[in-house]
């Protein structure tokens, strides 16, 4: 199988991450922080060792960073617990359904949001932000990356718009986390940044977390056992431990971890550069098939291509691509329906191909000769 569905969860990963699992399931490891015996002094170890290698590719401190099991976690906990019925708070069609959906239950209860659409293919500037902000706007709540087309928003100058008006930032990092560096955090203003473990961190799903910067205060989504504190009624409001509710997934985030070593090893440059060749080699092999519509115009988006095949259904060119040449790739709706509703493609959906790190170009040049097999079988016009 030639596996190009790398936004959906990473397939193949570095043998450490299997390696640390195992070893997180293989005993001596208890729960931690809720007993005072070795196994879980042990447990407790390695998260701390872990909350310390994440931290440090986030460039945040350790105790910036709590753990989830997703992005979706992180975000509902980020919503949910920062925001109210008072805020009013400005999103775009690139966000995921994991931010949407939580926000519309806000707007229920009585919260104003305003929707940023795209109207030209390439994304947002910082400029559009401006132009959308009102004047009681309180939050923006955005996606760095679009997880259907890999567009990329220009998170300096939305951070500093941002901090220049002293709203709040809540970003949703699942498909941008791995793929490019963080910025510099200097001079940001207060946010939450929600990430996951199982895609470009090569981690292993049901693990991800939320990143705070500044002292934002937030309302406990899950309560629970803590582990500390356990005869008061509510559950701590301090950080990282409003967020971490329950017994953790050690095993989880020790795999994470070592995904994070991997990269770091690697050199984040280095993925980054190899990364962008497989989607420039795949998105120039386009240009010579008949009817292709590639959706997106950023040269340096990150390694995701969407497309569709003339007015063929997003889900029959999937399907032939998986049972007649063996690809792996995603069709409709991506979770991102604003999305399709700026290009126009609810009802065809779009086909994803997105690469991972452990992609070869033969396999680029594979999948652009079942798409041109296809286009020619189909007699699609130029």
């Amino acid at each position: 199988m030639i596996y190009l569905d790398q936004s959906a969860t990473s397939l193949h990963k570095p043998p450490q991450v299997a390696e640390a699992v195992l070893r997180g399931l293989s005993g001596g490891l208890g729960n931690p922080g809720r007993a005072g015996h070795a196994p879980a002094h042990s447990a407790l170890r390695e998260v701390a060792a872990a909350r310390r290698e994440l931290a440090r590719y986030f460039g945040v401190s350790a105790l910036q960073l709590a753990f989830t099991f997703n992005a979706t976690m992180a975000l509902n906990m980020a919503i949910r617990g920062a925001l109210g019925p008072r805020d009013r708070v400005l999103t775009t069609s690139w966000s995921h359904n994991s931010m949407l959906r939580p926000l519309y239950q806000l707007q229920k209860e009585g919260m104003k949001l305003d929707l940023l659409m795209e109207k030209r293919e390439g994304g947002f500037s910082a400029e559009d932000f401006r132009k959308a902000l009102q004047p009681d706007t309180t939050a923006v709540a955005v996606n760095a990356m679009s997880n259907v087309s890999g567009d990329a928003l220009p998170l300096d100058e939305v951070a500093a718009l941002c901090a220049g008006r002293g709203l709040l930032m809540i970003l949703d990092l699942a498909q941008w986390a791995g793929v490019r560096a963080m910025p510099d955090l200097t001079g940001w203003p207060p946010a939450l940044m929600a990430f996951t473990g199982h895609k470009s961190l090569y981690g292993p799903q049901g693990t991800g977390g939320l990143i705070r910067l500044g002292d934002v205060p937030l309302r406990p989504v899950f309560v629970g056992g803590s582990g500390v504190h356990s005869f008061d009624q509510e559950h701590p409001g301090s950080f990282p431990e409003v967020c971490e509710a329950g017994t953790p997934n050690v095993p989880g985030i020790m795999g994470l971890a070592a995904g994070v070593r991997w990269l770091a090893a690697a050199g984040q440059q280095a993925v980054e550069d190899r990364l962008a060749g497989l989607r420039r080699r795949f998105v120039s092999g386009l240009a010579g098939i008949p009817a292709v519509r590639v959706y997106g115009a950023q040269a340096d988006a990150g390694p995701v291509a969407a497309l569709n095949l003339g007015g063929l259904d997003a889900a029959w060119v999937c399907d032939a691509l998986d049972t007649r040449f063996g690809i792996a790739v995603r069709c409709g709706a991506h979770c991102a329906p604003l999305w399709h509703e700026a290009m126009g493609t609810r009802g065809q959906g779009a086909v994803r191909f997105s690469f991972s790190y452990f992609n070869t170009e033969a396999e680029i040049d594979a999948a652009l000769a079942a798409l041109q097999q296809l286009a020619e079988e189909e007699r699609l016009p130029a």
